[in-house]
């Protein structure tokens, strides 16, 4: 079994890839040993877009009473879900793997929310979703709770980060937000900034979290190699070891090497082959 199974597409949304998924289930079926299955599957953000069917021209955009609508517009997304992935698919991927983590965005872009299915038991087991924003979303993203990103699945500390949340690890920035005090040089943290708002208290939660397992699932390429690099290194310098298995999602089977958006435990599939990580 492969911690995570990283299914790497060329278009967004279930048509256009239900035969990849056929075709990886196949060859997982002839990869894995009788009974054995992969932990988690992955695809990228946005792989799914629905339509909010509520007025939400005057929602809080990061705000504790806000959760109840965000409820809703979970149900929204999960209907999306199971009406993109029929009882045929997901009965065939439950037989190679117990999760799959997926990105699912409204239409516009308003909340971008990645959820977590229990393919055993046939439920929704856990939703996160954007935190930090790009800065054209800063005015219309609804944000998720910065506790949402970190979850415990069979004993291992799992943290999921939605595209831009792992950008909080941007090297070029970190001496104004960095949690270590010698990287500042003597300055003061930048914590009341609006940026350093959200990336200080993110920066510590993953830190405090100590995470196991990172899912990070973008939208497309990017510069991800260098940020893990920076998260690994403080998650080392805190804990004295850094992410034990860690994939982006990805979009674009051309984007290749891949080691830099995977570590650890990481099969990928493309073009209905597999991929090693460094090729």
């Amino acid at each position: 079994m492969a911690t995570i199974a990283r299914i790497i597409v060329t278009e967004l949304g279930l048509p256009p890839n239900r035969k990849l998924l056929l075709q990886f289930i196949a060859a997982s079926k002839t990869l894995l040993p009788d009974g054995d299955r992969h932990q988690f599957i992955l695809l990228p953000g946005g792989f799914l877009k629905f339509f909010i069917n509520d007025d939400l021209s005057n929602a809080p955009l990061f705000a504790p009473e806000y959760n109840t609508s965000i409820e809703v517009l979970k149900e929204q997304a999960l209907t999306e879900f199971y009406q993109a992935f029929d009882n045929e698919i997901l009965h065939a991927l439950k037989s190679v793997a117990n999760y799959v983590t997926i990105g699912i965005d409204s239409k516009g872009g308003r909340i971008q929310l990645v959820l977590t299915y229990d393919l055993q038991n046939e439920t929704p087991l856990h939703w996160t979703g954007k935190t930090y924003p790009k800065p054209d979303e800063r005015e219309r993203l609804i944000k998720m709770p910065m506790e949402s990103h970190f979850i415990t699945i069979g004993g291992q500390r799992v943290a999921v980060f939605q595209c831009n949340d792992l950008s909080i690890f941007n090297q070029r920035h970190q001496p104004l937000f960095s949690p270590f005090a010698d990287e500042r040089r003597g300055a003061k943290r930048r914590d009341d900034t609006e940026a350093g708002k959200i990336k200080c208290p993110f920066i510590d939660a993953t830190l405090d979290f100590n995470p196991d397992i990172m899912l990070h699932l973008p939208h497309s390429e990017g510069t991800w190699g260098v940020k893990f690099a920076k998260l690994n290194a403080w998650l080392r310098r805190k804990h004295g070891k850094g992410l034990q298995h860690f994939a982006s999602g990805l979009s674009n089977p051309q984007l290749y090497p891949l080691s830099g958006t995977q570590g650890g435990d990481v099969i990928n599939i493309a073009n209905g082959k597999w991929v090693k990580g460094t090729e």
